[in-house]
């Protein structure tokens, strides 16, 4: 609910400046309005400048910035009656919402009550501890290489997946390693991580390619990147990717930027 307020005055705040611009546009544009005749598959424009001239006057085709000037105008009425129309419908769904939302009844409680009942809202923190608290079985294979330590407690299997972690740690993102994504019924894939975006509660999977030296292993990612997409998970939608070799190592610093910048994370 908090991500649909959020966008609903966003896009309130953005209607009023259209509606402000179109105003100012409409006021230095010429008085009238354009009439457009179409004779035998041929566009003739008219300037009609009085309620009582329904013709109006043949605009010749070395003057059409006068039917350019006048077609904006219209357009710029018709955008300012659609604006007027959506703004009241905005402002009547947001005066008419509780003060107290669903999510909020859970958010309000004491702590000692929020742990002695089941929430069916959730938002923002407490709807990512609770994302974190739910458990998973990470990937099975392969324990041994889990030698790398984050900040968090945990084993990772490289030096940059447990940058990323502690990266991911340190800006206050949840994250779980080594996630299971059903790629098909009873069938997973295992994400290098899933992380939380705590505004909207969206999920995004994030995989580091870290050996794209080696032939094999990109073939090997490129069929994983190809069932994800098969359910919906694209990069750039919700699939994160980040990318390596051995001459050319992962630019952490572009990483937190980019990662702030998703999340909606100011770094310093």
């Amino acid at each position: 609910m908090k991500a649909l307020l959020m966008f609903l005055r966003k896009r309130l705040s953005e209607l009023k400046q259209a509606e402000k611009k179109a105003c100012q546009e409409i006021s230095e544009l010429p008085v009238g309005r354009l009439r457009v005749s179409n004779q035998n598959g041929f566009l003739r424009f008219y300037h009609v400048n009085e309620k009582s001239d329904l013709r109006g006057k043949y605009i010749k085709k070395d003057n059409t910035q006068l039917a350019r000037e006048l077609a904006q105008k219209d357009y710029n009425l018709r955008l300012i009656k659609s604006i007027e129309q959506e703004k009241k419908a905005i402002e009547i769904f947001l005066k008419s919402l509780p003060k107290i939302s669903p999510e909020d009844t859970y958010t309000t409680l004491a702590p000692a009550r929020k742990e002695m009942v089941q929430a069916m809202f959730m938002e923002g923190e407490d709807y990512a501890r609770w994302w974190l608290a739910q458990p998973y079985i990470p990937n099975p294979s392969f324990p041994e290489e889990k030698i790398y330590a984050t900040k968090r407690g945990e084993f990772v299997r490289s030096k940059a997946e447990a940058m990323i972690a502690d990266s991911y740690y340190d800006m206050r993102i949840p994250y779980k390693y080594d996630y299971p994504v059903e790629v098909e019924p009873g069938r997973y894939r295992y994400a290098d991580f899933a992380t939380l975006d705590v505004r909207n509660g969206k999920v995004f999977y994030h995989e580091h390619l870290g050996r794209l030296d080696d032939p094999k292993y990109i073939y090997k990612n490129l069929q994983k990147i190809k069932e994800y997409q098969q359910i919906n998970v694209f990069s750039g939608k919700n699939l994160i990717l980040t990318l390596e070799t051995e001459e050319m190592p992962l630019d952490m610093n572009l990483f937190r930027k980019n990662t702030a910048e998703l999340f909606g994370i100011e770094i310093t």
